[in-house]
């Protein structure tokens, strides 16, 4: 059985993701969990919560999100129940795009529901604090600078997500030239840390103050080889590859723009 998550039933449900993810899902779910262009779902067997799925839907494009299935209850076809779920929810509010990203143990799930693959992200991981000397092109983000922030990821990933940048302008970061034209920014609230830039020094100046810290987790799309490259000689972890997957009509996205996690907390 298939529920609407209610407020009430958040808490235990850290149990569900697995470890390697290190994802507080409660603190995640408790952010979401009242904007109207976030719903979340559990499923129910013997009263028991066994597995979870999300999406986040704005107009016309759409994202699946932690379709998680409790590792006690794998392999029952529980995560292709969900997933058919959330994808007729979408269907259901106009989606034309449906959009994931999925781990290695997903994949085959969604491409046997009609989810194509477009492209991967490698994961990397800072693992020790990095020395870094930033640069006075580096600024904190001003309210003058929201329309240059929407207009750069409108640009990135092809869809509307003013609701989710506002969320977490307050305390970012933006690349400006010597006019203070915005070439990039980095959102640390954002997710694990978005960072998006239509400039490659500004990319790989922003990356590397994200990875200046300890703990910081980045995917990169591996068509921006010049972000990948630094991150390998800053020597970071290297985690499992990912993948995008796609359902419905194609949006236009640039993903050399993304130099971390353009999905944010999707996926």
């Amino acid at each position: 059985m298939i529920n609407k998550l209610n407020e009430s039933e958040i808490n235990g449900l850290n149990k569900l993701p697995p470890l390697e993810w290190d994802h507080d899902y409660q603190v995640f779910l408790r952010d979401f969990i009242n904007e109207d262009y976030f719903f979340a779902f559990i499923q129910i067997q013997n009263n028991n919560i066994v597995g979870t799925g999300n999406v986040f839907v704005k107009g016309k494009i759409g994202w699946l999100a932690n379709i998680i299935v409790h590792e006690n209850h794998r392999g029952k076809g529980l995560g292709h129940q969900m997933t058919k779920y959330l994808v007729n929810f979408l269907k259901g509010k106009g989606c034309e795009t449906q959009l994931l990203v999925a781990t290695e143990l997903g994949e085959t799930i969604y491409k046997k529901i009609g989810f194509r693959k477009l492209t991967e992200y490698q994961c990397f991981e800072s693992v020790k604090d990095n020395n870094m000397n930033t640069t006075n092109c580096i600024q904190k983000l001003k309210a003058s600078d929201l329309e240059s922030i929407y207009k750069l990821d409108q640009e990135t990933n092809g869809e509307n997500r003013i609701h989710l940048l506002d969320k977490f302008c307050n305390n970012g970061l933006g690349y400006f030239n010597k006019k203070r034209e915005l070439l990039g920014f980095y959102l640390p609230e954002f997710g694990k840390g978005l960072v998006l830039s239509r400039d490659e020094q500004a990319g790989m100046e922003l990356l590397e103050l994200k990875h200046s810290k300890k703990g910081k987790r980045t995917l990169i799309p591996i068509e921006n080889q010049t972000g990948i490259r630094l991150l390998e000689k800053m020597k970071l972890k290297k985690g499992a590859n990912c993948s995008r997957m796609i359902l419905g009509k194609e949006n236009n996205w640039k993903p050399n723009f993304i130099y971390s996690y353009g999905s944010g907390y999707c996926g």
